[in-house]
């Protein structure tokens, strides 16, 4: 045998042909193929049903809480200070203030000081300031640049004549004459005094020749 003899037997023997393709080959084939689509598609549908449920869900919960949601009503605001239920003058013993010196303050103040022109007694602990009339008790002279009749109810402080009015929904201002002076007495109407008690707390005072009437 020659080497092409033999070389030729070789490749004939490597040469092996494909299996004919048989009809139950085809039938498989196609059962895993539709097997295959199946299960893909199923999946498909329950992801969309997970995604559909928690899009629900969201959908809810907002509709709930925008019917759960309600404005507030409007804050009224009050007033800062209340009239005290009952205010009693007590004596007063602490040091006097250039101007005007007084026997008698509501019960819980003192004397915040005094200007040539005012005396302010306040709540304690009150540093508003002595240009601050509101919640407090203040004497001063009338302006000298008033020239009309005190206006208000007649009433006597003492033997002399003086005149009392209310306004402010409640702050009592009472103008009377000492002999030598026209004085003024107001009180804020947080304080929660009286008209007799403003009287009363006038009788106690005193003008000094520290005192100065204003202008204006």
């Amino acid at each position: 045998m020659t080497d092409l003899d033999d070389l030729t037997g070789r490749l004939q023997r490597l040469d092996t042909q494909p299996s004919a393709t048989t009809d139950e080959t085809v039938r498989r084939d196609l059962l895993r193929a539709r097997g295959a689509a199946r299960r893909r598609a199923a999946r498909r549908f329950t992801a969309g049903i997970g995604v559909a449920a928690v899009t629900a869900v969201g959908v809810t919960l907002v509709v709930s809480n925008q019917g759960a949601t309600s404005e507030k009503p409007p804050t009224i605001a009050q007033p800062s200070q209340t009239p005290d239920a009952s205010v009693d003058l007590v004596a007063y013993t602490g040091a006097q203030q250039p101007g005007f010196v007084v026997t008698k303050v509501p019960e819980g103040f003192v004397l915040e000081g005094a200007t040539p022109f005012n005396l302010n007694i306040a709540r304690a602990g009150d540093t508003s300031g002595l240009d601050v009339f509101e919640d407090k008790l203040v004497v001063m002279l009338e302006s000298s640049s008033v020239t009309t009749p005190p206006e208000g109810d007649p009433v006597k402080v003492g033997g002399f004549d003086g005149w009392l009015r209310n306004s402010e929904g409640g702050t009592w201002t009472l103008t009377y004459d000492d002999g030598d002076h026209r004085v003024v007495v107001q009180a804020w109407k947080s304080l929660g005094l009286t008209a007799d008690q403003v009287v009363e707390f006038a009788e106690g005072v005193t003008v000094t020749a520290q005192a100065q009437a204003g202008v204006g």
